[in-house]
């Protein structure tokens, strides 16, 4: 089962991951193992001016190198952990590009490091720095921060927290992790970064799921996320990301939570039960989902459209295509999305008539086509992700038996 809790609006990321076994230019390689030593190279990092050189932002810097031609791989720092964090109290202006990368891949004993020194560097600089790493972890494969921003979790900075959490929330589940999650979930006092935790907790849930992760440690997860979704007092951004991560759990208590959530009056809320019925694999909700692809709300008609993908609900085919001329580029992109999904020849030509224009919608055409092959191939067909014939074994007084699809049944419609 994919991880949806990536959202299928980054088509560099889901690109670049279905070509894991590549293989690079030799002598590309070979240029850029000589350059990462050469100091000649290093210094091309730097602008110089009639008093000699003086070093860039580090946003240049990161989009500098991201244009040489390299493998994606992380440069190699020269200094040790001890000499960047010295360097970066005194002189941050004055670190090298590749120093940065000495973050990477930490031991315990040297975030302990990190949480000794890492509160004399000023705010700025510490944004910065969270700021390239993170962009970084996207580009290079080898980029391992999870020691690190763990390390950095009680950065009285809420914005370094948050951006933290959101690039935790793109690891690997671990046992280590799950604590400081938690806390920062429950403890907080900045509601996006309460937000943010709870975003990085639907990892621990689906991961159970799937029986990649300890049962206790998923319930751990779940618990959690329960104890805000029953709290009315709850901020509503909390919530929103409570509920979407919830969502992978296979308990049928989640179902009402979700249910309520349509229903709210907030949209953010609706929006948020939406994104959740698409996660839940539970075809149970595709009536509703494809009655939503016609909301006056743009944000509606988008969420709605990602969970017809991702239920494949089969029969909002025609209501996707018609969305592909929507006025708003989201609801494109998530239509775009969703026929990758759900294949076949109408859903094919559409997607290859955006696929031989240009931009954004085009990249997520051909995308789209890549995973049509995927989830069409002989393979795909012998194990269905979802099992039509459940729909038939609904318990006589199961109250969601209701819910069931029907290709003919009259939707109705938005005034």
């Amino acid at each position: 089962m994919k991880n949806n809790n990536q959202r299928p609006l980054n088509f560099d990321d889901d690109f670049n991951n279905g070509f894991d076994g590549a293989s690079f230019d030799s002598d590309a390689e070979d240029r850029f193992e000589m350059e990462g030593d050469d100091e000649s190279a290093l210094n091309e990092l730097f602008q110089a001016d009639s008093e000699g050189y003086h070093v860039r932002s580090l946003n240049e810097l990161m989009d500098d190198y991201l244009m040489m031609e390299v493998p994606e791989r992380a440069p190699v720092p020269s200094w040790s952990l001890e000499k960047l964090l010295q360097q970066l109290i005194v002189a941050p202006e004055e670190v090298s590009f590749n120093e940065y990368f000495a973050l990477s891949d930490l031991t315990r004993a040297q975030a302990e490091t990190v949480r000794q020194l890492w509160p004399s560097i000023d705010a700025a600089s510490r944004r910065r720095i969270v700021d390239l790493l993170t962009r970084s972890a996207e580009e290079f494969l080898d980029v391992d921060l999870s020691v690190f921003l763990l390390s950095i979790l009680d950065d009285p900075d809420a914005s370094i927290r948050q951006m933290a959490l959101e690039t935790l929330d793109a690891n690997e589940p671990t046992p280590e992790m799950l604590g400081p999650i938690i806390y920062r979930l429950q403890h907080d006092s900045v509601d996006e970064v309460r937000a943010a935790a709870a975003a990085a907790l639907g990892h621990y849930v689906l991961a159970g799921e799937l029986d990649e992760l300890d049962a206790a440690l998923a319930m751990r997860a779940e618990d959690a996320l329960v104890a805000v979704l029953t709290d009315p007092t709850e901020p509503l951004i909390v919530q929103c990301r409570a509920l979407e991560s919830i969502a992978y759990s296979g308990e049928v208590a989640v179902r009402q939570f979700i249910e309520d959530a349509y229903y709210s009056p907030f949209e953010e809320l609706r929006v948020s039960a939406l994104t959740a019925m698409g996660r839940s694999a539970d075809i149970r909700w595709r009536r509703m989902v494809r009655a939503e692809l016609r909301n006056p709300s743009p944000a509606m008609r988008a969420e709605a459209a990602l969970a017809c993908g991702e239920l494949e609900a089969k029969a909002a085919l025609s209501d996707l295509l018609e969305l592909l001329s929507d006025s708003e580029r989201s609801v494109r992109l998530a239509a775009i999305f969703a026929l990758g999904r759900l294949g076949g020849k109408q859903a094919r030509r559409a997607l290859e008539e955006f696929a031989a224009g240009e931009g954004e919608e085009a990249q997520a055409a051909e995308m789209a086509l890549e995973e049509m092959l995927f989830y069409a191939g002989a393979e795909a067909m012998a194990i269905p992700l979802f099992d039509e014939e459940e729909e038939e074994d609904f318990d006589e007084i199961d109250p969601w038996e209701a819910w069931e699809d029907d290709e003919d049944e009259d939707l109705g419609e938005y005034e």
